[in-house]
């Protein structure tokens, strides 16, 4: 009752800082390649001419048409590697000195508790499933030609 995990301070928001970091910069390089490869693909594209030839600003044609277009593949792998990440807070843990689920997965390994190894492993998948449901979910909002409803397939 009058315990406080001392995460929710200042202090304790400054020392999230660095795993933050170190967590982000694993999956940020990825990212921008795929961001730049997609721009560069979506943008040599027929529609994007026709918007340049319509007079459209090019603020408008990138932002509004092009980054629509981009961000599919982008939220999929997004999508896989949010659970990647998972696993990496294994490291981050480690390094850090913070206990965890991932340093609870070392211990049980370290001593063969088979139980926690099957839950951390479900805990993992089900990550897995959520963050796609939620990926194929988000498509629909993204582009409106994906029927969420299922009708019409």
């Amino acid at each position: 009752m009058g315990w406080e995990s001392g995460f929710f301070t200042v202090d304790g928001l400054k020392h999230l800082i660095l795993p933050c970091v170190s967590l982000a910069s694993i999956m940020l390089p990825l990212f921008i390649r795929l961001v730049r490869a997609e721009m560069l693909e979506v943008l040599g594209s027929e529609y994007i001419k026709f918007g340049k030839a319509k007079g459209l600003p090019l603020k408008k044609i990138h932002y509004q048409h092009a980054l629509k277009n981009t961000m599919l593949p982008v939220l999929t792998v997004g999508g896989v590697q949010i659970g990647t990440m998972v696993a990496y807070t294994i490291l981050t843990e480690t390094v850090f000195q913070w206990p965890g689920m991932g340093f609870l997965f070392l211990e049980a390994i370290n001593r063969v508790d088979t139980p926690l190894i099957t839950a951390y492993v479900i805990f993992v998948g089900l990550i897995f499933v959520v963050t796609n449901t939620i990926v194929d979910l988000l498509y629909g909002l993204i582009n409106p030609t994906v029927n969420l409803t299922g009708k019409g397939a």
